[in-house]
Order: C-alpha cells, then structure tokens, then sequence
C-alpha cells in the first residue's frame, strides 16, 4: 500500500462525522448525508456507539460552531481547509461572493465532496466561482501551497484542521505544523485546530461513554489510526509541542456557543451537564510567534 493510500483510509471517518452533522441545522448537513450515504459507514463505525454518539451531537456541532464564530471574529475573508472530508463549511461561506474558499484532501474523498457540492449548487441553479477543491496532502507542503493559489495575497488566510490532528503521529503533527507555519510566512493570519484532545480528556470520555473503547478498535481498524495513541499526554504537552513548532496560542472554549446549538435537545445530558462538558472542549487559534 502506497503513502497516499494509508492515510486515504482515514477518510473514511468523514462519513461518521456527516451523520452525526446532519442531526443539527448546519446548512447542507442533511444533503451531504444524504448524497454520501454516511449514515451507513456512521453504522459500521460506531457500532454499539450509535446512540451515545447521537446524544453527543451537541458537541460535534460546537466544534464545527466554534471554528466558524473564530473565522467571523477575526474578520477573515479567505479559508483553507485541510483535509475537509465531507464538510459543508465551503457551501455555506461562498453564499458570501466575498469569501474565498479552498477545501482540500486527498484523491478519493475530495473527488465525492466536489460531486456532491455540483449537485447541490445544480439543483439550485448556483455556480460559486469563489469554491475551490484542490487535492493535497497535508503532510506534503509543495501541495499545499499549491492550494493556496487562489488566495490574493495582503490579506489574511484561515487554515481549519478539523478532525485531523487525532490521526497523525507526533512526527507527523510537526511535519503538518511546520507546513501551516510555512503557508502562515507567506499569507498571514491564523491556524484553527477545534478538536486537540489530550489523554486526560479520553479518560473523562471513557467514563462517560462505555462503548467509546469499542468505537475507537472500529475506527483503527478502518483507518490503521490508533487516535488513542497519538494523542496528546495533557495541557502542558499541548502547550509545548505547539509553542516549540513555532505558534503563539490563543483558547477558544466550546461554551462559547451553546446558545446557538440546535442538536442540544437530542441529548440525554441536561443543560448544565452540557455546559460543564462544553467547558472542557476548546479550539486553539494559532498565529506565528514573533523572534
């Protein structure tokens, strides 16, 4: 098995993630679902998990939630997405004609988002010029750069990781963080990683969730990812990898937009249960540290 098509495999984990989308009022969540089939692979993912995952919505939406409200805060015209899969994020920010947006992934999965966003522009007579697929390895920077293309240069770009980070090792993380710093050199502006875990996170997940061990051996085995393993120890390593790659950190908390989650009343927690798990989640907005 060639490079590309080892990590092809994660994609795989871009349909679990579509369904579980598709429970909340993200705009075009309920089409991509539907048009992919995810609800299938969500299935065979998520095995036993199925229903803790839907009652757990609440905070897939956060993290799509919050990485939008941060783009909104800084004032950002221009995106870049890494590894996208199956996000209905270009969809909805090109309804802007002022936003450029360039999703970006690997062959298999990127060709299937770009199918499904013709056929949903089609069905309402809509062409975005200002939508942009390019395939690119997020371990290789020359692509990359190459993605970044459309952008005009003198204004700030957003580069999202979202759902990314959990499956890379840690040589892997430095080789993907040493790139952004790269693309960051040339255009300004800022990282977004929503989803950094640590281990002292999965513990509290694991108590919460007894089917999450189960969930995790699936999504291994479909992925040959063992997200576990590669994440981070706990606060302090987060910190320091990311402070040693060159970055200035900036939290964000997922509490930061629970008034405007619409998936909260699938959920068995209570609000406050909500509010104190949210409360652990944040999103890290990067910027390059000054020598």
């Amino acid at each position: 098995m060639g490079e590309g098509e080892a990590y092809e495999k994660i994609s795989y984990t871009a349909k679990l993630v579509a369904h579980i989308r598709s429970f909340t009022d993200i705009p075009f969540t309920k089409e991509i679902a539907a048009a992919s089939g995810a609800e299938t692979d969500f299935q065979t993912l998520a095995g036993q998990s199925a229903e803790f995952m839907t009652h757990f919505a609440f905070n897939w939406e956060a993290r799509y939630k919050t990485t939008d409200q941060i783009i909104a805060r800084y004032h950002i015209t221009q995106v870049l997405e890494i590894a996208a899969g199956l996000s209905p994020r270009g969809l909805a920010m090109t309804e802007d004609p002022n936003v450029v947006y360039v999703a970006t992934d690997l062959p298999e999965i990127l060709e299937q988002e770009k199918a499904i966003a013709e056929s949903i522009l089609a069905k309402m007579n809509i062409h975005r010029s200002n939508l942009y697929y390019r395939i690119a390895n997020a371990l290789d920077q020359e692509s990359l750069l190459q993605a970044a293309i459309p952008f005009q240069s003198g204004k700030p770009i957003a580069i999202i990781t979202e759902g990314l980070l959990g499956y890379l090792t840690r040589d892997e993380k430095e080789t993907l963080a040493g790139n952004i710093r790269d693309l960051l050199k040339q255009h300004d502006g800022i990282w977004i990683i929503p989803d950094v875990s640590t281990k002292q996170l999965w513990k509290f997940l694991s108590q919460e969730d007894d089917t999450m061990q189960q969930r995790m051996q699936n999504i291994t085995g479909a992925t040959g990812r063992n997200i576990e393993t590669n994440t981070f120890e706990d606060e302090n390593d987060v910190r320091q990898f990311f402070t040693n790659t060159g970055f200035t950190i900036e939290e964000y908390p997922y509490s930061n937009v629970l008034e405007d989650l619409s998936s909260v009343k699938l959920s068995k927690f209570k609000r406050e249960e909500i509010l104190e798990i949210l409360q652990m989640f944040k999103a890290l907005i990067l910027t390059i540290r000054s020598s």
